[in-house]
């Protein structure tokens, strides 16, 4: 499990202790299996594009983009996969699914994909809207 964890947020380096919760919310989403038919039910999404974006967003795309963990994203993602996902969180799997496919199957940038994603779908501008 450590291995795993260092190999998984290595990138993160000193910073990893204050980012406990976050991670063990991603680690909790990633052990979820019955997320997918859920979400994809409830967002109107195919089953293969909510497994790529949820791969991509809290997976291997982790280590392999060195994401940080977001909270934000996390508690869209539980939120979603409980059936209780607000507009913003479908904003969210939309700019994930745009990103992710940009990047894997367009062969794109990750910085360059997200550009794109945010300006399709600006989720978190949406987000910082909704907490003012």
């Amino acid at each position: 499990m450590v291995d795993s964890q260092n190999a998984r947020w290595g990138h993160l380096g000193i910073y990893a202790k204050y980012l406990r919760a976050e991670m063990a919310l991603y680690d909790e989403i990633m052990g979820m299996n019955e997320d997918i038919p859920l979400i994809s039910d409830y967002c109107g999404i195919s089953a293969r594009e909510t497994q790529r974006a949820k791969d991509y967003a809290f997976g291997s795309g982790v280590s392999q983009y060195e994401f940080w963990p977001s909270i934000d994203m996390a508690k869209a993602w539980l939120r979603m996969a409980r059936g209780q996902g607000t507009a913003i969180d479908r904003v969210f799997l939309q700019h994930e699914i745009l990103e992710s496919d940009l990047v894997i199957n367009q062969g794109m940038n990750q910085p360059s994909a997200h550009e794109i994603a945010q300006a399709q779908y600006g989720w978190s501008v949406l987000l910082r809207q909704g907490n003012q």
